[in-house]
């Protein structure tokens, strides 16, 4: 039986004996929407395995889709005239399954503090690829992978909706296993390791209903380890972190759009290193309908990576800066940037939904 039929059925069983066997407080359900796509879990948390933590069982599963590019060569340094001429259209199908054993519980917030994280990881993705930008890549016809991962996630974040702002730390450490074992070869070629690392920090500056002001700053780090004939280019060009559990935008992007106002999937590699640093001014007496409120963004992100040689350089750094519009309601966001890449001296509008830290 296909990994993937065998984690569907898992989840729908899971799912029944959840249903059927837990209490309403037993039951955490959970919900991400991006601009093109969506994600659901399901958890459970009615059986403890070690006590005074919680152990909460997830199964997750979602959809979407994006514009990619491609960029040939090792720094992407020249843009083309057409820049749709490197464009792939990318549907991804993701699901999970696993659990968060809790290590450390805060009694404040009523959830654990520190958590060991096993997930097994499915992922199918369906590439239209009209100018043949992937030829030769393992992953040029597509790609179902399977994937082992484990890792460790401390978080004490905490949200206040009067004020619209948060406190706390966010930290994150993994390793993912992609053996070419797991099924890897079915559609595509994998058989790699990635270490990933996440780091998010927010500190309250000013609370009042006329205006809340925040800081935000967020630390992606990831790492490949394998054959490059067995590395897809999605891993090269992405960061494989865990920033929330089980759901969630999985993965980022790398540089190129991690870095807002850089070409999306430009500057991918092996080991990629970037910082998102945010101050957030929300206006939460401004508040329409009691549900939207206003807000600006100003940030600086600031990335590297490895030029495809396998280690970290910073020679040079890329930059970018800017401002942005953004709205909040039910716990979503709507921003529009005007991003300013210092590097190439380029002015970009960057639209995003539900892509903040």
């Amino acid at each position: 039986m296909r990994p993937t039929r065998l984690c569907v059925i898992l989840i729908v069983l899971l799912s029944a004996s959840a249903l059927g066997a837990a209490g309403p407080e037993d039951l955490l359900l959970r919900a991400s929407v991006r601009l093109w796509g969506a994600d659901v879990a399901l958890g459970w948390k009615g059986l403890r395995l070690i006590p005074g933590v919680d152990t909460v069982f997830w199964a997750s599963a979602g959809a979407g889709y994006d514009a990619e590019n491609y960029f040939a060569g090792p720094d992407d340094a020249v843009l083309p005239a057409d820049p749709t001429a490197l464009r792939y259209h990318n549907f991804s199908y993701t699901w999970r399954l696993g659990l968060a054993q809790g290590i450390l519980y805060n009694r404040e917030q009523k959830r654990n503090l520190l958590e060991l994280i096993l997930l097994y990881r499915g992922k199918h993705q369906y590439y239209l690829d009209p100018n043949g930008v992937l030829a030769g890549l393992p992953d040029s016809s597509g790609l179902l992978q399977n994937s082992l991962f484990t890792g460790l996630v401390f978080d004490n974040v905490v949200s206040n909706p009067t004020y619209a702002s948060q406190r706390g730390l966010y930290l994150g450490a993994g390793v993912e296993f992609v053996p070419q074992a797991l099924a890897n070869t079915v559609l595509g070629a994998s058989d790699y390791i990635d270490l990933s690392l996440v780091a998010s920090g927010f500190l309250t500056l000013l609370e009042t209903r006329a205006l809340s002001v925040y800081l935000a700053d967020r630390v992606l780090y990831d790492q490949l380890i394998g054959d490059d004939a067995w590395i897809p280019l999605n891993a090269r060009s992405s960061f494989s972190a865990l920033a929330t559990v089980p759901i969630g935008r999985y993965p980022f992007h790398g540089l190129g759009g991690a870095l807002r106002g850089i070409s999306l999937d430009r500057y991918d590699g092996y080991v990629k290193l970037v910082n998102n640093l945010e101050v957030r001014l929300h206006y939460p007496s401004l508040t329409l309908f009691n549900l939207i409120t206003p807000g600006l963004i100003v940030f600086f992100d600031a990335g590297v990576f490895d030029h495809l040689s396998r280690q970290l350089l910073f020679q040079p750094i890329y930059c970018s800066a800017g401002l942005g519009l953004a709205f909040y309601g039910l716990g979503y966001e709507l921003v529009l940037y005007g991003a300013y890449f210092i590097n190439e001296n380029r002015f970009k509008p960057v639209l995003e939904f539900s892509a903040h830290f």
